[in-house]
């Protein structure tokens, strides 16, 4: 243990090969990311052979915005999580580092709880404001209430990734994450297509498969291994690092609610053209997800790499941590996206049985990978925003993406045009060109130096 941890940090702080050491710590997360993304594919797969699939998934779409948003300040902990425990890392500061991870554990277990009681109580009332009805209303009630006990064991995950990410251990949560997702994509088969369970045997198949991994997350937490074990005396809320850790997570979880209510409003106006184009919308956003996924893994180590070095006082280090990740994301995305385009049509046939929705998503599909490229920009942004603690920049770039460009401009052509779906694709094409114009500006104020210090001293 002591001498993986020891070869982690090194990579981290020390390897002057930075694509070798930063491929070594990210193809882990990658291949996790990916399936995870699978078992989407595999979930959609099964609901998009079901008798009432078109308002299945139209449920299943609208459902997500409203878990986003309440899961956000969990998500918000976690990245500042990373930010934190690898910047006190970084300067030698394992106790508080310590300390830090212990708090982060127990604000993501209370937070969990707040959001599995939001989440079943407000599910009706928001799916009605939604413009949900019918089938697409009763699968997605069915589908958040389910999907609300999950949500301790998913911050619960969340906290220990970042703990583990921090340190440079990119492997040991992605084993549990294949653990977890085979157990999801197995019961996912027996619940929907064995025992004909439908909404509920998916979303119950995803309970089960999250709780499974959250045991032998907290056995590898608490076991007395390596510099960043935790101990009961850390499961406590420290005055001093709870304010460090709400001033860097604060913005976080703001930027992740305002996008998650965003995208609520998106799919609001989306329901207006119909259950086969918010279906088609769901459909062209799991096949996306291949590519976005694992950009968004890269984001999270770089998040860690960018920590510990400021942490450590590498900023030229830092700096070439973002151009490495940034310059493998790229070509990832281009490479990826040529290869889905040629075999879109074979994919999306796989993921419904609607003549319409495959249609519409054939013509989605297009334009997001279009736009994969841009994705990758932002998200490597977003990890050195994080990973510097300049988590307030991330706020602003994702807030201005959805709530100054995006949604007005989607608006527009439906107000003021005949585009009707089109104006959506192209909106959110030029919405992250625009977004990745503004993220390189900000880049540009970016000074490397450490934040949780600041933090502390404020």
């Amino acid at each position: 243990m002591k001498m993986k941890q020891e070869r982690e940090s090194y990579l981290l702080l020390e390897e002057p090969r930075m694509y070798r050491a930063f491929m070594t710590l990210a193809y882990p997360v990658v291949l996790a990311n990916l399936l995870k993304s699978l078992h989407d594919l595999v979930d959609t797969y099964f609901i998009g052979q079901m008798e009432n699939s078109v308002a299945a998934q139209a449920g299943i779409s609208v459902t997500w915005p409203l878990l986003n948003i309440l899961l956000s300040f969990g998500m918000g902990l976690s990245i500042a999580g990373v930010a934190i425990v690898s910047q006190y890392l970084g300067s030698g500061q394992k106790e508080r580092a310590r300390a830090s991870g212990g708090l982060l554990l127990v604000l993501s277990a209370l937070i969990g709880l707040g959001v599995n009681l939001l989440v079943f109580v407000l599910a009706p009332g928001v799916l009605t404001l939604m413009g949900a009805k019918g089938g697409t209303y009763d699968a997605g009630l069915t589908y958040l209430r389910v999907r609300s006990f999950e949500m301790v064991f998913l911050l619960v995950f969340s906290a220990f990734q970042a703990i583990f990410q921090a340190r440079g251990d990119t492997s040991t949560p992605v084993k549990l994450s294949v653990f977890s997702v085979a157990v999801n994509i197995c019961l996912t088969a027996w619940f929907v297509r064995g025992l004909n369970w439908g909404i509920f045997g998916a979303s119950l198949a995803t309970l089960l498969g999250q709780a499974a991994a959250v045991p032998p997350c907290l056995w590898l937490l608490f076991r007395q291994k390596g510099d960043l074990y935790l101990r009961r005396q850390d499961l406590r809320i420290v005055k001093e690092d709870l304010r460090v850790m709400v001033r860097l997570a604060l913005p976080s979880a703001a930027s992740q609610a305002f996008s998650s209510l965003g995208f609520l409003v998106l799919q609001a106006v989306i329901l207006h053209f119909g259950d086969a184009i918010a279906a088609a919308f769901s459909i062209g956003n799991k096949v996306s997800n291949l590519l976005l996924i694992p950009v968004s893994a890269l984001s999270s180590i770089l998040a860690a790499f960018v920590g510990q070095n400021v942490g450590a006082g590498n900023k030229e280090r830092a700096r070439r941590a973002y151009c490495t990740s940034r310059n493998i994301g790229i070509i990832f995305s281009i490479l990826g996206a040529g290869v889905i385009f040629f075999f879109r049509r074979p994919l999306l046939s796989l993921l419904t049985n609607d003549g319409e929705t495959l249609g519409y998503a054939m013509e989605y599909a297009v334009w997001v990978l279009l736009t994969q490229p841009l994705m990758a920009l932002f998200q490597n942004y977003l990890g050195v925003f994080n990973g510097s603690g300049n988590t307030r920049y991330a706020f602003i770039v994702v807030s201005a993406r959805l709530w100054l460009i995006r949604l007005p401009m989607i608006l527009g052509f439906y107000l003021f045009t005949d585009l009707k779906q089109q104006g959506i694709w192209y909106a959110m094409v030029i919405s992250n060109l625009l977004i990745s114009v503004i993220c390189a500006l900000l880049f540009r104020r970016v000074d490397f130096e450490p934040k949780v210090r600041r933090a502390a001293e404020a």
